[in-house]
């Protein structure tokens, strides 16, 4: 049996807990790093909408007020979407409308998207919610404003198809 000195036992016990130290600090910032790259888990992920160019098309089905277009008017848009392909969050600007320009899209996990839009100049709310036929989302809005002492609503069905493709 060797002897070891209570000097050799310190220094040994100094170098091992170095070591577990420097080991600990790898993993950690490994973990870290891994997270901060992290993508969405895949379930979270989704494919049908993404950024790009895309017509947003709304056609009349009633309005409360008189000062909508008439029944079954078609207006088109040109939208650029944008945000993060496969995020659930993105954008989308009415490039050729001087109303209700900005909206915020929501891709549900039951594979809708949601849009919402607020007017500064306006007291209402203007959505739509579609989903996926073909090519193209279909569904329907609403959009509730004030008319002077007057509650107005106008009711849409809505297209949104990406034409940058």
């Amino acid at each position: 049996m060797r002897y070891h000195s209570p000097q050799h036992a310190m220094n040994t016990r100094i170098i091992t807990l170095a070591l577990v130290g420097l080991l600990a600090a790898a993993l950690f910032v490994s973990v870290v790093a891994s997270e901060a790259t992290a993508q969405p888990a895949a379930a979270d992920r989704q494919t049908m909408l993404g950024p790009g160019l895309y017509v947003f098309q709304t056609r009349i089905l009633t309005a409360t007020c008189g000062d909508a277009d008439r029944t079954g008017y078609v207006t088109t848009y040109l939208a650029t979407i944008d945000g993060i392909p496969g995020e659930r969050s993105m954008s989308m600007v009415l490039v050729n409308s001087d109303y209700w320009k900005m909206w915020a899209l929501t891709v549900t996990p039951a594979l809708h998207v949601v849009g919402s839009s607020e007017q500064a100049r306006i007291h209402g709310t203007n959505g739509f919610d579609v989903s996926l036929h073909g090519d193209q989302l279909t569904g329907q809005g609403t959009r509730t404003y004030q008319m002077g002492e007057r509650h107005c609503s106008v009711s849409f069905d809505a297209l949104l198809r990406r034409v940058d493709r």
